[in-house]
């Protein structure tokens, strides 16, 4: 059986994969070079072509993603029906959770001021700014990556609100849960919002001008999950009319975003070019590297992939996940 290997892991590490199953044919190849005949021949994709090869194989039995996000391959026809695809939710969790404190912290204390200061030599103090101890932060969208930001603010004292798609029962660290229906009840109350969403047709401006008009006016809102979550146009209204403490955004809509688009001079908005999770990080790396030896031992095995996803959602199914 063939392997088609595309992900950004290190050699060692594709290497070290391919040590742990000398039963399976590796073929390495990259995102930007695989060809058509090679998908064709595989039976085991691991990782995110571009758009220019076709996926719908009938020799493909199971494709592992490198992305939690899997929108682009749950389409009718996009993948064949006999196979499987699972995604790499957790992978980038710990990554994304340290730069969205980095992101918060930044515009809390200034830190943007101070670097104009040091780059004009200038002893100047601006005072003040904004504090994460014992406040109330909301995470909408409750997965990975929303567990690893809870379980990191905790550490500031602060209250933590869940919002997820479904009621279950309250994980650690999280304070007080509701659902996605209970959104526009519980927004006012958060000193701190954070989108950690996919992109799904439910979740696509989930933040509109009325539902980011219902929060605090010095509130922060971030988005590290999808940039079609936040309505650029009307993100632009509430920031016109004085709404928010800050916006870190390190997804935008459209992405990348327009050089010319006029949510670069907000002095209150900080951009980043979607770098909070890649796999860069070594965080990213260990994690991928254990979950696809799992996934290829239960694909020989016969048994369910770590982080299956379900075709009608978009997401993992079950608590299948590593950690």
């Amino acid at each position: 059986m063939k392997v088609l290997f595309l992900t950004q892991l290190s050699d060692d590490r594709r290497q070290y994969i391919a040590s742990k199953f000398p039963q399976l044919d590796f073929i390495f190849s990259s995102r930007e070079g695989v060809t058509q005949d090679e998908v064709n021949d595989c039976d085991v994709l691991v990782g995110n072509p571009r758009n220019n090869v076709k996926l719908n194989s009938a020799k493909m039995k199971a494709m592992f993603l490198n992305s939690a996000g899997s929108d682009r391959y749950i389409g009718p026809g996009v993948l064949n029906e006999n196979t499987k695809l699972a995604n790499a939710t957790g992978a980038h969790s710990r990554a994304m959770a340290e730069h969205t404190i980095g992101m918060i912290l930044a515009m809390n204390k200034n830190f943007q001021k101070y670097f104009a200061n040091m780059q004009e030599h200038g002893w100047h103090n601006y005072g003040g700014g904004k504090e994460i101890i014992n406040s109330t932060v909301m995470i909408v969208g409750l997965g990975d990556i929303g567990y690893n930001l809870a379980r990191r603010l905790k550490a500031f004292d602060c209250k933590i609100v869940g919002v997820k798609r479904s009621i279950s029962p309250v994980p650690d660290y999280i304070d007080e849960l509701y659902t996605v229906d209970q959104l526009d009840e519980v927004l006012p109350q958060a000193d701190y919002v954070i989108s950690c969403l996919p992109h799904t047709p439910a979740t696509i401006h989930i933040f509109n001008y009325e539902r980011m008009s219902l929060m605090k006016d010095d509130a922060t809102l971030v988005n590290i999950g999808r940039g079609s979550a936040v309505a650029s146009e009307d993100l632009k209204k509430v920031l016109d009319e004085g709404k928010f403490h800050s916006v870190c955004l390190d997804v935008t809509e459209p992405e990348p975003l327009d050089p010319e688009s006029s949510l670069w001079d907000y002095e209150r908005v900080f951009i980043t070019p979607h770098v909070s999770g890649n796999y860069y990080w070594m965080s990213a790396q260990d994690y991928f590297t254990d979950l696809v030896i799992k996934n290829l031992t239960n694909f020989i095995e016969e048994k369910p992939f770590i982080n299956e996803v379900d075709f009608k959602t978009g997401y993992a199914k079950g608590k299948t996940r590593l950690l």
